[in-house]
């Protein structure tokens, strides 16, 4: 199983120093980030608080109950970004 399968809300793939995200929770995004990106989101969620991000014209939505997976995931990819020996 790769790392990517482990993935639950964020949809996406590696490409040097940056992950490509397709998606978060089923709504489309299509942006690069690098590390430091991913964990300025990761600092924005709290456990029990609504997470609404913007992408442009529209507004994800993702359930309180996914923010701790959501956080993890967007921290293990900015931790294997940081692993990247370009």
């Amino acid at each position: 199983m790769s790392f990517i399968d482990n993935l639950e809300i964020i949809d996406g793939y590696f490409d040097e120093d940056r992950f490509f995200i397709k998606s978060i929770a089923g709504f489309v995004v299509n942006e690069f980030y690098k590390a430091e990106g991913f964990r300025s989101l990761a600092r924005l969620i709290h456990d029990d608080e609504p997470l609404n991000l913007f992408d442009n014209e529209k507004t994800i939505f993702v359930p309180v109950e996914k923010n701790v997976q959501l956080k993890k995931e967007l921290l293990m990819i900015a931790d294997k970004l940081d692993t990247y020996q370009g």
